[in-house]
């Protein structure tokens, strides 16, 4: 076994002992049986040790990941053990060129690559494809704790070899190898997290914690090793929220509203509230690594994640349109502002809107993990690898919404923005306890509604592979040939309860489970009553399960078995002064897929439909990387590319009929499509890049995917043998139409992505300790998601033209600060929407700032291994901003959503030994 270094373990055993008396405890038993010889020897050893950590020893070491792979590749490296350069490991990925995050519940959750949500990228963990906790394939970033991922590396090209990739991109993080890390480290560290929006709402919490700590060692002559790594988070998430609901002439429709000016558009309803969150995540990794000879490797690794998410909301929403309570709402002193040369009510007075105050309150339990067994056994000529794992998440959610209100029509004056930001309502006051009642205002036929739902998705996979080293050739230096086998399953049932008063007749709540009112005065709504809404469930509501045909259609099961087989061939050969390398490679892919669900027919009954498809697919793909020297590379991938459907699009539910025309009867329905094929595509790269120096390029790529096939909502034809109906027209033919999610055409995506990283070293020695980041991509799509016919104004998810980031750093001397900002351009996101469905919102362009200071205290101080931290994320408190239509197809933008989530700022320290 290689020496430890005893001496600065002693010089740092008091500071451990403070910071974490359980870690440093088995270290001061060490250190007593210690003799002063070998402690002198340790020291000269120690002396002569130089240890490159830091912003710089990251960029480096993810510049030559690039460098060295023949697939065009990104990558993140951590600065050290259990140290990503940001605080979440979705805002580190999203600083990559052509990538972008995209903010739910104000943090980054979800990856879009190359103009394409997330439901078109693969994620791997070591190098397997992984479940999510969504409803779909597209994996939620916030799940995996940053101090648990030593790297990331993010392939836009395909290769052969790599089994569950994505259309747009294969995200693949990684954790530590214990015996490549070479050595003993133990770290362990914590910080304070405060949101500058303070608490809003009685219940909230404004200041949570980061904790964590991980252990690397090796034993037995360096021949096994250990890694183990523990996180927590309590996170506080703040948030206020205005929106406008939706703008319409309603004069077209032939329904005026009192004094509004002829021909105006006018705001239809809006809503104004705060939430709070205590988000709380504990995760776990270990990895067990064994090496005894040149012939065997054996890693077993292994993750584990529990997410909990409190989330209260309270806050108010009315609808004014013209159709609501026989025309009750009605304008006074209407003034407009011109839109585009289009009249807009602007200000003035609505009379007779029933603001609802709502008390609701979200829980959710996320459990994800992964484990896997890797074998190589080597001899001669062949490696064969031998890999089993298994992955599972799980969802527990559960949604309550409560409803209250004053019982006569209110007149309030306001004025609303046609920009974004919040309009202003000068609302009653609404915590008045002796004159808002627990009733249903807007008169949606309930006075509360509970959603209930589970979720299991599961992924079996075992995967052997051969590889042989190619010796006598001057071209083919290895050849690779593997079979992967994975079957998944995810099961999704929900359950939806209605909340009644006794009589539905309104109530006074008891002072007892009053709390202190919610202030809304950034919209100018002033306070709301406020209580908890699950304290009073049971005592003032009588609940009962009521389910719509919507509701049973959410319950479904999915299964997939995927085969694939793969060949690729490893080239290397020089040309004369050129050397080119890279891999040759197909995969042979059969998928069999099925599902079952709930189908609602016309005539009452309730059926369970299981139905299913196979299919084959054979993708070649080619990575090419010429070497001119002196640092100049060209980088060329040509593949064939395919993409699983949607799972939640997969689902058997549906919703059957029988139309009658002309006297004969047609089998009609709508649902999900369990035949669905992949999205699938052509692509080719090009990269040209430029290295320079341990840490600095220039890369300029293009790529260009042909979507041969893409999935929208048709309506197409549909054999429905097996359904029943005893109506009096029965159909003549089992075939009719059903409106399902269908392969249609598809179109382009193309683009540009420029990349540089400098060290200011390579300028002048002045500036050593300087350097930058910086990035922009622009793409483009002629694919209407909606299918031909589509809106103009539809965009595919996730494609914003013109992403960037850019990054300026300074590190010398211990102190390390660095600035980060983020940008990308208006898109179409895909978002969660009211019970459970998926909604498309044009969200406007986001630009966020993040800081980081650290200062590590140099080897020659008492305090040496100790790092203190502040950051602060969102600096600019940039809002999320979205706008709609208007609803008169006039192609005019009116504000929708503002919302403001504040900044986090975050102290801490970290501590390595």
């Amino acid at each position: 076994m290689k020496p430890r270094n005893r001496t600065r373990k002693y010089q740092r055993q008091h500071l451990a002992l403070a910071c974490c008396l359980a870690l440093a405890s088995p270290l001061a038993s060490a250190q007593d049986t210690a003799t002063a010889s070998a402690t002198d020897q340790d020291q000269v050893k120690t002396l002569d040790e130089v240890r490159v950590t830091g912003i710089r020893a990251a960029i480096a070491t993810s510049v030559e990941t690039k460098s060295e792979s023949t697939s065009i590749v990104e990558a993140i490296s951590a600065e050290d053990l259990g140290k990503l350069p940001d605080i979440s490991i979705a805002d580190s990925i999203s600083r990559l060129p052509g990538l972008a995050t995209q903010r739910v519940d104000g943090r980054a959750q979800v990856i879009n690559i190359r103009g394409m949500s997330e439901q078109f990228a693969g994620t791997l963990l070591n190098g397997r494809e992984q479940v999510s906790t969504g409803d779909s394939r597209g994996v939620e970033f916030d799940q995996y704790p940053a101090e648990l991922i030593s790297e990331v590396v993010v392939y836009k090209t395909a290769n052969a070899a790599l089994v569950g990739q994505g259309l747009s991109g294969t995200v693949d993080m990684r954790t530590v190898r214990p015996l490549a890390l070479g050595e003993r480290r133990i770290v362990f560290g914590g910080s304070a997290e405060k949101n500058s929006l303070g608490d809003l709402t009685s219940g909230g919490d404004d200041q949570g914690y980061r904790l964590s700590a991980s252990y690397v060692d090796q034993f037995a002559d360096d021949t096994f090793g250990v890694a183990v790594g523990v996180a927590r988070l309590d996170s506080p998430f703040q948030e206020r929220h205005y929106k406008s609901w939706w703008w319409a002439n309603t004069d077209l429709w032939g329904a005026p509203q009192g004094a509004k000016p002829a021909d105006a558009i006018a705001l239809q309803g809006a809503e104004g509230w705060v939430k709070t969150r205590d988000m709380t995540r504990d995760g776990v990794m270990a990895v067990l690594e064994y090496k005894p000879n040149d012939t065997w490797h054996s890693v077993l690794d292994m993750y584990y994640s529990k997410f909990e998410q409190d989330e209260t909301m309270r806050g108010t929403m009315w609808t004014n349109d013209p159709w609501w309570n026989n025309g009750a709402v009605t304008y006074t002193d209407a003034q407009t502002t011109l839109h585009h040369g289009v009249p807009v009510v602007t200000s003035g007075t609505l009379s007779g809107i029933q603001p609802v105050v709502r008390n609701d309150n979200n829980l959710r339990e996320d459990k994800l993990s992964a484990i896997g067994w890797n074998n190589e056994f080597a001899w001669g000529l062949y490696t064969l690898g031998v890999d089993a794992s298994y992955s599972k998440a799980e969802r527990e959610q559960s949604t309550l919404e409560t409803y209250a209100g004053r019982l006569g029509g209110l007149d309030v004056d306001f004025r609303v923005p046609l920009s974004s930001g919040n309009g202003h309502y000068a609302l009653p006051d609404l915590s008045d306890p002796s004159a808002v009642y627990l009733w249903d205002p807007q008169g949606w036929g309930h006075d509360g509604r509970m959603e209930d739902s589970w979720q299991d998705d599961e992924l079996q996979s075992f995967r052997v592979d051969l590889n042989r080293v190619v010796e006598s050739s001057d071209f083919l230096r290895s050849y690779d040939v593997g079979y992967n086998h994975s079957k998944r399953t995810k099961d999704k049932l929900a359950q939806v309860y209605f909340a009644d008063l006794p009589g539905r007749t309104p109530t006074l709540l008891d002072p007892s489970f009053l709390l202190s009112p919610t202030g809304l005065g950034f919209a100018g709504m002033g306070n709301v009553l406020s209580y908890d809404p699950r304290a009073i469930l049971y005592q003032v509501y009588d609940v009962h399960l009521s389910e719509s045909n919507d509701d049973l259609q959410k319950d479904y099961g999915i299964e997939e078995k995927i085969d694939t087989f793969y060949f690729k061939a490893n080239l290397d050969m020089d040309i004369g002064q050129v050397r080119l390398r890279g891999d040759a490679g197909v995969q042979y892919v059969r998928t069999d897929q099925s599902s079952s669900g709930v189908n609602i027919q016309s005539d009452g009954p309730v059926a369970v439909k299981s139905m299913g498809a196979t299919y084959g697919d054979i993708l070649p793909s080619l990575n090419l990387v010429a070497e001119f020297g002196q640092g100049w590379n060209l980088r060329f991938g040509a593949a064939r590319q395919m993409m699983r459907p949607r799972i939640n699009d997969m689902g058997a539910y549906g919703s059957v009929g029988v139309a009658v025309t002309g006297g004969v009867g047609e089998w009609t329905g709508s649902g999900g499509n369990p035949e669905l094929e992949p999205y699938r595509a052509n692509a080719a790269d090009l990269s040209l890049e430029k290295y320079f120096g341990e840490a600095s390029y220039v890369a300029l790529a293009l790529f260009y995917k042909d979507l041969e096939s893409y999935i929208y909502t048709q309506t197409v034809p549909w054999n429905f043998a097996g359904y029943d109906y005893d109506g009096p027209t029965p159909p003549a033919s089992d075939w009719g139409t059903f409106s399902t999610p269908s392969n249609g055409s598809g179109g382009y995506m193309r683009g540009a992505e420029f990349s540089t990283v400098l060290g200011g070293e390579e300028f002048h020695e002045a500036l050593t300790g300087f350097g930058m980041l910086l990035n922009a991509s622009y793409t483009e799509s002629s694919i209407d998601p909606d299918g031909p016919g589509g809106s103009d104004s539809d965009t595919i998810p996730g494609l914003s033209k013109v992403v960037a980031n850019a990054t300026l750093y300074y590190e010398n001397h211990g102190f390390a600060a660095r600035v980060s900002q983020r940008f990308r351009d208006p898109y179409r996101g895909e978002y969660s929407y009211i019970f459970g469905q998926r909604s498309y919102r044009y969200t406007l362009n986001e630009r966020q700032v993040d800081l980081q200071l650290s200062y590590d205290f140099q080897e020659t101080s008492a305090l040496a291994g100790l790092t203190l931290m502040f950051q602060v994320n969102n600096l600019n408190n940039e809002p999320f901003r979205t706008e709609v239509s208007d609803s008169n197809g006039m192609g005019l933008f009116f504000p929708e959503e503002f919302t403001e989530y504040g900044r986090q700022f975050l102290v801490g320290f970290r501590y390595a030994l």
